[in-house]
């Protein structure tokens, strides 16, 4: 009987999460789901939903926003609050005049969730470049997490270790930018969606901050390689579909990216990493519910710890 409870209450809130973001497409770029918090000089927006503790906070990647972790966020509303933000330039958040550092944006995430009243200790969820700002937020701000969830997450070392073993990674941001087509936006997610993504993820403000944010990669990666990394329960997810050896066919990326993720591992005194063995680099939308149980086993450990 609570199994049956419990399903319905994930396909009640999926469904809120649906209409809600229908009803801001509808209604304009200008009435996100959630609310705008004021932080420095920028409006950010903050959604949650659901209750239960530990809460749970979800931290993009570069060029991404809320949209990303429409599913998992739904499904984890069933027992947690969980709640997406978009950082400054992204999703329906304002611009700032502040600069992309990793001491700026870990004090942008702690005084969004700080005025969207959400409770700490939470679990930190970060995918790619968010997840090397998640290992940036748990070096300044260790008493908000209680756990962290690494998403096929960037490594502090990347750009050595790639450089190192002959990998090309493009560094030029507009370059980036002039090779991602707009229709990147709306991988994954509902086609009700795709307008409202495609419209968000295009917007001059958008475009600036991804440059930015790309721009001032490279110094964060080596600042958060200089930080203390408090335990904390712990789970890295990585892609296994071999997605990246259409650019690199004798497997030299995919075996330098996991052999990273081991490492993160390692560092954060984790299992053994995941493998999300059908999905891509976009794992919360190709498989949600590989997130899912990711945070519900740090959720466990963090039960468990005294």
């Amino acid at each position: 009987m609570q199994q049956g409870l419990c399903i319905i209450r994930k396909a009640a809130l999926a469904v809120y999460l649906l209409v809600c973001w229908r009803a801001a497409a509808r209604a304009g770029d200008d009435m996100p789901p959630g609310q705008l918090v004021s932080v420095g000089d920028a409006m950010l927006h903050v959604s949650c939903v659901g209750a239960g503790t530990p809460a749970v906070v979800f931290e993009a990647g570069l060029g991404g926003n809320s949209f990303d972790w429409t599913f998992v966020q739904a499904r984890l509303a069933a027992t947690h609050r969980a709640c997406t933000y978009d950082r400054p330039g992204a999703g329906w958040s304002s611009r700032t005049a502040q600069p992309r550092d990793a001491a700026t944006m870990a004090e942008e995430l702690h005084g969004a969730m700080q005025k969207a009243g959400v409770p700490t200790p939470f679990i930190l969820v970060g995918h790619s470049f968010g997840g090397l700002l998640s290992q940036n937020y748990l070096a300044r701000f260790p008493a908000d997490v209680a756990g962290l969830v690494l998403v096929d997450s960037m490594h502090p070392q990347q750009f050595e270790r790639f450089t190192d073993g002959g990998v090309d990674v493009p560094v030029d941001p507009h370059a980036v930018l002039g090779h991602t087509p707009a229709f990147a936006a709306t991988y994954g997610l509902p086609r009700s969606l795709w307008p409202l993504a495609t419209r968000l993820a295009g917007a001059d403000k958008a475009r600036v901050f991804i440059v930015r944010e790309m721009t001032a990669m490279l110094d964060i990666a080596k600042a958060v390689d200089g930080e203390a990394r408090p335990s904390r329960p712990t789970r890295i997810l990585v892609h296994g579909n071999r997605d990246w050896d259409q650019v690199y066919p004798d497997g030299r990326m995919e075996a330098l990216w996991r052999a990273m993720q081991d490492d993160l591992a390692t560092r954060f005194g984790a299992p053994p990493v995941t493998v999300v063995a059908d999905s891509g680099h976009q794992i919360a939308l190709d498989d949600p519910a590989a997130v899912v149980a990711a945070v519900e086993d740090v959720a466990r450990d963090v039960a468990r710890s005294p």
